[in-house]
């Protein structure tokens, strides 16, 4: 069985700050290296990317995006 992708590891202090919207999931904006922000993100204890949007994510392949591409992080719905 695989294992959903994870933000990078220097993110995850980052993600901890934001706070759970529900038991044990985080829901985020990741921002891109290009500038892209992708929304809707639901992490799984702060690390495990599980869902975007509507979408179950369960392996890498399943992104629209790298995992490497990843370089910030911010409560979803925060513009600045």
């Amino acid at each position: 069985m695989s294992k959903a992708p994870s933000i990078p590891v220097h993110l995850i202090e980052k993600a901890q700050t934001i706070g759970e919207s529900s038991y044990g999931v985080t829901r985020v904006t990741l921002i891109l290296a290009d500038g892209q922000k992708v929304h809707d993100v639901f992490l799984a204890w702060c690390t495990e990317i599980v869902k975007v949007g509507t979408r179950s994510i369960t392996k890498s392949e399943d992104l629209d995006f790298q995992i490497e591409d990843i370089v910030g992080i911010r409560a979803n719905g925060v513009d600045s």
